[in-house]
């Protein structure tokens, strides 16, 4: 396993595990320590981004680095809690605004992984990208929901809840996928 893939993993683990880290770590620590943690992560993750990556995902991170260095400088718990519904604003962005050029983003990906195509591709690709945006804004206004509710819904909420249903939109995107494709008489991969 090479060593981007390593770093990759553990930057994905360690911002899934961001609402635990949260909820567990202010009994004893001030909110601007997470501010700084966070910024951390995220410069982190300027040095693994892959050339391909660069041009959607270096602004998304520096919007998402100029938030954790706020955040530390304002030590607001509730500035803590807004933070997963400005990833699901800046992913709706992204996906919604894929939609609008030529080439959605899930197609883009597809693509630049050398992955070949049918016919069908391009459309089913482009439904499922706006699809994706439609989950992160219905995420990102429960999330929104979370940050007036208590501290425990809001963990429960961002740190299990939402992962879940993000496994399992993927597990159904590939059963789904996998029926369509017999149906349709393309090769299954």
């Amino acid at each position: 396993m090479s060593r981007s893939i390593i770093f990759r993993v553990i930057f994905v683990v360690l911002l899934a595990l961001y609402p635990l880290i949260v909820y567990f770590g202010l009994r004893i620590l001030p909110p601007s320590f997470f501010g700084l943690v966070l910024a951390v992560l995220l410069l982190l993750r300027f040095g693994i981004v892959r050339p391909e990556e660069r041009s959607t995902a270096l602004p998304l991170i520096f919007i998402l680095l100029a938030y954790a260095v706020a955040s530390a400088l304002i030590g607001s718990v509730t500035m803590l809690l807004y933070y997963p519904v400005l990833v699901n604003a800046i992913l709706f962005v992204v996906f919604a605004g894929s939609l609008r050029s030529g080439e959605p983003l899930l197609l883009r990906i597809v693509r630049a992984r050398g992955i070949a195509i049918s016919s069908h591709g391009p459309r089913y690709l482009r439904r499922l990208t706006a699809f994706w945006a439609g989950f992160f804004v219905i995420n990102g206004m429960i999330a929104f929901w979370t940050t007036t509710a208590s501290i425990e819904i809001w963990t429960l909420y961002n740190g299990l809840i939402s992962y879940l249903l993000v496994g399992a939109l993927i597990l159904g995107e590939w059963t789904f996928r996998r029926q369509y494709k017999k149906r349709h008489g393309l090769s299954i991969d």
